[in-house]
């Protein structure tokens, strides 16, 4: 009788480990490595024009915390662990730690921006969306560089896409936070 073997499941410390001893970029999803390929041009200005936009909006009366591109948060530990990394992403100033975490934060933002690639598929992008609301974040936005659109997504609502001549808006998640769609993709 042949012996049945699987794929290793990693932990949020192999995770970890492995990060600081490669210099790929990687993510741990439902206990399988899954390695990022580097961004463009684009895809990193856009990143940097967000998590400014939204870096300044947190630090106003001190509303909470922006973090930046490819900060991993653990969305679920335990037999399947998933650490994720945001594009950018916003946690309101209640909902964070006493201290600055060490290693990946096991908070869950408010709002995630997931910035499209060329290399991302519609079912990569859509699992990666599901995966940050089932865990917790109250708005996605998915900002495609190709289309110029943002689709905003909610937990049990519609998803609402906007073009470049519309204002996004941070709802009840960033409340007076708007800017111009264009904005984003402005060199």
């Amino acid at each position: 009788m042949a012996a049945v073997t699987g794929k290793r499941r990693h932990t949020i410390e192999d995770l970890w480990v492995l990060s600081h001893q490669t210099d790929k970029r990687l993510e741990l999803v439902r206990g399988e490595l899954r390695e990022l390929t580097p961004t463009g041009w684009e895809h990193g200005r856009v990143c940097a024009r967000i998590a400014r936009l939204l870096d300044v909006y947190a630090s106003s009366g001190q509303r909470g915390v922006a973090l930046g591109a490819e900060t991993g948060c653990v969305l679920h530990a335990g037999d399947e662990p998933t650490v994720r990394a945001a594009d950018a992403a916003f946690i309101r100033r209640e909902r964070l730690p006493e201290q600055v975490p060490v290693g990946y934060a096991k908070i869950v933002p408010d709002l995630v921006v997931e910035v499209t690639s060329p290399s991302d598929t519609y079912a990569m992008v859509a699992e990666k969306v599901n995966d940050w609301l089932l865990a917790g974040a109250q708005m996605v936005w998915v900002v495609d560089t190709s289309s110029r659109q943002v689709s905003v997504h909610r937990p049990n609502q519609s998803v609402r896409v906007y073009g470049e001549s519309d204002t996004l808006s941070g709802e009840d998640v960033l409340p007076d936070f708007a800017c111009k769609v264009s904005e984003l993709f402005a060199w």
